[in-house]
C-alpha cells in the first residue's frame, strides 16, 4: 500500500460525461440495489437544495467494520452522481466494486474524480476498471491521489 491509501477524500462516481444517461439510474433504483446488496444499509431521502429533486443519503458497510457514507442523486433525468464523503482509496475501491457489478448496466461505465482534484482544477474523468478485483481498483484510486501529489 502507498501513502495515498491513508488520504481521505470525497469521491464522485458517475457515468461517462458524453453518455450521462448510461446508467439509467433513479434514486429509488439506487436505494433498491444498495439495500439488496447491503441489508444493513442506512438510507434517508431528502430534497436537494440545488434543484429540488430527491436525493438519498446513505451509509453502508462495504467490508466488515469498513463503513462509507455518501449521497446519491440524479442531477438530470437518468443521470447519476454518487458521492462518497471522506473515504480512503480502499473504501472507495470496495464501493466501486459493488457499483460496477451491482448497479451499472455495464462495468465499463463507471468514472470517478475527487473533490480534491476538482478543487485543483483537474476535471479528468478517471475510469474504474471494467475487470479486476479489489487490489486493481484500489491501485487506480491510489494512482489518482498520487497524480494529484505530483502536481
Amino acid at each position: 500500500m502507498s501513502a495515498a491509501d491513508d488520504i481521505r477524500s470525497t469521491f464522485l462516481f458517475h457515468p461517462p460525461v458524453d453518455d450521462a444517461a448510461a446508467w439509467q439510474m433513479t434514486v429509488e433504483g439506487f436505494v433498491h440495489a444498495l439495500t439488496a446488496a447491503f441489508p444493513e444499509a442506512f438510507t434517508k431521502y431528502r430534497n436537494s437544495g440545488l434543484r429540488g429533486n430527491s436525493v438519498v443519503d446513505f451509509e453502508v458497510e462495504v467490508q466488515p467494520e469498513m463503513w462509507v457514507e455518501g449521497v446519491a442523486s440524479t442531477p438530470v433525468e437518468n443521470s447519476a452522481v454518487i458521492t462518497l464523503v471522506g473515504a480512503t482509496s480502499a473504501e472507495a475501491a470496495h464501493f466501486a466494486l459493488w457499483l460496477r457489478s451491482g448497479l451499472v448496466p455495464r462495468p465499463d461505465l463507471v468514472r470517478f474524480s475527487s473533490e480534491r482534484a476538482l478543487d485543483s482544477g483537474d476535471d479528468t474523468q478517471w475510469q474504474i476498471l471494467a475487470g479486476g478485483g479489489f487490489e486493481e481498483l484500489r491501485a487506480v484510486v491510489a494512482e489518482h491521489h498520487e497524480a494529484l501529489e505530483d502536481e
